[in-house]
């Protein structure tokens, strides 16, 4: 009588069996995903970046005010120095407002102000609207309406911003952050923001060259808008940017501001100190463009506790 060993089912092969280790690599995963879903909220870097952008709104509009104001003497009037005073404000906040539409892309979080923000940010802009009708008909008002209309916005905006900052979890993982050069179209639309920058600042009151200058930044800033899946676009370039490039940002945009408020305060300043600043800026912005940023984070795929069995082979064939 033949053995009927060979009909029997074949034993699964516990090779392909998870093993304890295997199992405990699972649960390690599934824990550093759901971390890191926990903190797909209001992280450090966005808490960051949501008080820069709502320092950036009132420090715009008492610039504006104070720049155009008619106890400044600039208002009402037909001043060349106007014109350039004009594209030093505009510029800077559209591009702001294109960077930072790929700045919220690069966190993953895309926030709606609250509605109790809104009631005191509609008070600021309908207050900077009284006081700019105002300024164009040559009446003078106190000067503290300018630093009322201004922190109207600012509390608001800056409060939440500070509050997210305390609350944001901390990194649990001390490793080191990882940098990585900036991509060559980034790096290039980099430095040409820099060099718009430094035109305006340099061009002085020239009206000639501050429009020509104003009108390509404008229609590079529009550009941006339309060609959003670009690599050569603002969005991207705010996507792609750290801490580094955000501060030369800063640094450019709080010198055209201060050149938009000199022409008020009666303070001349020379075409060799207008050039010199444009140079500085400049070089500042390239110097960020050549410089690496935080490396983007990928996001992690989350890999399943539960493993497919082991596929049991066939039983052999029965060769009686």
């Amino acid at each position: 009588m033949e053995s009927e060993s060979h009909d029997s089912p074949s034993i699964p092969n516990t090779s392909l069996a998870p093993t304890i280790k295997d199992a405990s690599q699972l649960l390690e995963q599934h824990a550093d995903v759901r971390d890191s879903v926990q903190q797909r909220g209001p992280s450090r870097g966005f808490a960051w970046f949501q008080l820069w952008a709502g320092l950036m709104t009132p420090i715009y509009i008492a610039v504006f005010l104070f720049a155009f104001s008619a106890d400044a003497g600039t208002a009402g009037e037909n001043n060349p120095g106007n014109f350039s005073q004009t594209s030093l404000l505009i510029v800077p906040i559209l591009a702001f407002s294109a960077l930072a539409t790929g700045a919220r892309e690069r966190f993953g979080i895309r926030t709606a102000l609250p509605r109790l923000i809104w009631i005191p940010l509609g008070v600021a802009l309908l207050g900077m609207f009284v006081l700019s009708g105002l300024s164009v008909f040559d009446v003078l008002y106190p000067s503290w309406l300018i630093v009322l209309v201004a922190l109207t916005v600012l509390i608001p905006l800056v409060a939440p911003a500070i509050v997210q900052l305390v609350r944001a979890p901390t990194p649990q993982n001390h490793a080191p952050t990882a940098y990585a050069r900036l991509s060559r179209a980034v790096q290039i639309t980099t430095a040409i923001m820099g060099a718009v920058a430094g035109l305006l600042v340099a061009s002085g009151t020239n009206v000639i060259v501050s429009m020509l200058v104003m009108l390509a930044a404008l229609a590079g800033i529009m550009l941006a808008f339309v060609l959003n899946e670009s690599p050569w676009t603002l969005p991207r370039a705010g996507y792609e940017w750290g801490w580094i490039q955000w501060t030369a940002f800063a640094l450019a945009t709080s010198t055209l501001f201060l050149f938009a408020a000199l022409n008020p305060l009666s303070v001349s300043v020379s075409p060799a100190v207008s050039v010199m600043s444009g140079i500085a800026v400049f070089a500042i912005m390239l110097v960020a463009a050549a410089l690496p940023a935080p490396a983007i984070e990928e996001p992690v795929d989350a890999t399943p506790l539960a493993t497919e069995p082991a596929e049991v082979p066939a039983p052999a064939p029965d060769a009686s």
